[in-house]
């Protein structure tokens, strides 16, 4: 027999040196890097040991021997769009946020390894190993026609070989980027496909983006060195956003594709920076009027696929202004009387759609940012916080169309943890209510017990943070602020869940020292971003 038959036949053989998920379930691996047969052929996560990542972008030289590897560059992940088709060009290059496997593991690698796992390990993971027909991951069951549809442009139309990874990013990480994640295929497919053509710095944002999510969510030992290699394409998406805003020939609109997903990566991503990711919003503001064609945003009827980036940065800039006690950047002005009438709502306009609050409610929150800075008496604010609070209770909101029945219960109960968290606000911008006050304990009450109906980390609770953070923050007994913590760092793994956890510590123990109530935006520079 041939040599080559006699490969072909080999046993495959338990080994010290096969994948880490072969391994800890104490299967034969056949120790084929990066993926082995069996995780390919379960589509499981193959995870193999770290190595040293000697990579730099400190000389001109590496920093184009960088950029040459990201564009060589065929998947970020092993894992195929779905079972049928691969996406896997010719090219073997590998992104920096993959490392060669030691040839052998040991004793203290392991050791660091099981350390990893236990204390530093993803809360959740996406998708779960061995997990091949995840229900709970997508109940409106969109995936695998989403990822037939991305499988079918890329053998259409000749792309970039990075784009494959970014079609691997949204085919599987859809329901966390997008609430309502029902969206028509071709809409979303059109909007991704045009943005990582607009520029240099919007292909590497994006880049950005899918490697964040992937060292946050996917088992794998290799996380650190993942995320040690997205600094470096982050360090390229900057270096290349510079030329672009410079550049004439783009567009504002092609100038903010650009700016957005840097301005994602950096409020998911940051360590404290808070001033970089202020800045870099307030950068996108002219761009935005240049587009919009002033300076006044109805949220109520921003729609459409040029649009989707301006949502985008329309609810950073609400956010922001909750944060940071300051005044929106546009102004947000909608006809609220109009929304009631039927035929008038559009599930793909404003904000609702991407991040699960309803328009109206947004439109009311930077109403209450603007009250908040308008200089107006004091008891004049108070009666039109009155009015404000009264609009946020009886106003009748209407969930996102659903075909799941328990996925349309559960963005019932978010819609309604978004109303308490926008009456919230309103008593803690205008009315500087303290935890005792009866509306607040009330709220308060109710986002903890629609929060328990809500399974942690899925669709719609990753959206919630901003209702659990809020709600937390007005806590009192320690078993309140415990469980609301705890359900801010479940929505999901990035470092700004963390970061708003610990600002959560230092505001109560600032409040239990001085006997009263203290402000997040109390200090300045801001101490959190939303």
């Amino acid at each position: 027999m041939s040599s080559t038959g006699t490969d072909r036949t080999r046993p495959i053989q338990r080994s010290k040196d096969g994948c880490l998920t072969c391994r800890k379930r104490r299967k034969k691996c056949d120790e084929e890097w990066p993926v082995c047969s069996r995780c390919d052929r379960t589509r499981s996560g193959c995870v193999w040991p770290p190595a040293c990542l000697a990579l730099g972008i400190d000389s001109v030289d590496n920093r184009h021997r960088l950029e040459a590897e990201i564009n060589d560059l065929s998947f970020m992940s092993t894992h195929h769009l779905d079972t049928h088709s691969t996406l896997h060009p010719a090219s073997t290059s590998f992104p920096p946020f993959y490392t060669t496997p030691d040839p052998r593991m040991t004793r203290s690698l392991d050791a660091r390894m099981r350390e990893y796992a236990y204390d530093l390990g993803p809360r959740i993971v996406c998708p779960p190993v061995g997990c091949l027909n995840c229900d709970e991951l997508d109940p409106e069951s969109i995936a695998p026609a989403f990822r037939q549809s991305m499988t079918a442009i890329t053998r259409t139309i000749h792309m970039d070989p990075v784009f494959s990874t970014i079609c691997y990013f949204y085919s599987t990480f859809l329901t966390r980027i997008f609430y309502n994640y029902a969206v028509p295929s071709d809409t979303i497919i059109s909007w991704i496909t045009r943005k990582f053509n607009a520029s240099n710095s919007a292909k590497y944002g994006m880049l950005c983006m899918a490697g964040m999510f992937l060292s946050d969510y996917e088992q794998s030992m290799l996380a650190r060195s993942w995320r040690d290699g997205v600094q470096k394409v982050y360090s390229l998406a900057i270096e290349h956003l510079s030329q672009d805003l410079q550049d004439a020939r783009l567009s504002p609109w092609e100038k903010l594709t650009g700016l957005i997903p840097i301005i994602e990566y950096e409020s998911k991503y940051h360590s404290g920076q808070f001033s970089k990711y202020f800045g870099r919003v307030t950068k996108a503001l002219p761009l935005v009027k240049a587009i919009i064609g002033g300076d006044t945003i109805d949220l109520l009827n921003l729609g459409g696929e040029d649009m989707f980036d301006v949502n985008m940065w329309a609810w950073c800039d609400i956010m922001d202004s909750m944060a940071t006690s300051t005044p929106t950047r546009l102004k947000y002005e909608s006809d609220l009387e109009r929304a009631v009438q039927s035929g008038t709502a559009y599930q793909y306009k404003g904000v609702e759609w991407m991040y699960g609050v309803p328009n109206v409610l947004a439109v009311l929150l930077a109403r209450t940012s603007a009250l908040r800075h308008a200089q107006l008496p004091e008891q004049e604010k108070v009666l039109k916080g009155i009015e404000l609070e009264l609009m946020i209770r009886n106003w009748h909101l209407r969930p996102l169309e659903t075909k799941d029945s328990r996925l349309r219960v559960a963005r019932v109960g978010a819609q309604e943890m978004w109303r308490h968290t926008a009456i919230l606000y309103v008593h803690q911008a205008i009315f500087k209510s303290s935890c005792d006050h009866p509306t607040v304990k009330d709220s308060v009450k109710n986002i903890i017990k629609l929060a328990s109906t809500l399974e942690p980390g899925g669709n719609p609770d990753s959206f919630l943070f901003l209702p659990y953070f809020i709600s937390a923050f007005y806590a009192v007994s320690p078993k309140d602020r415990y469980m609301m913590r705890s359900r801010l760092i479940h929505c999901g793994n990035a470092v700004c869940l963390r970061n708003l956890a610990r600002s959560l510590d230092e505001l109560w123990n600032e409040s239990d020292s001085t006997g009263r109530l203290t402000d997040w935006a109390e200090k300045k520079p801001s101490r959190i971003a939303f």
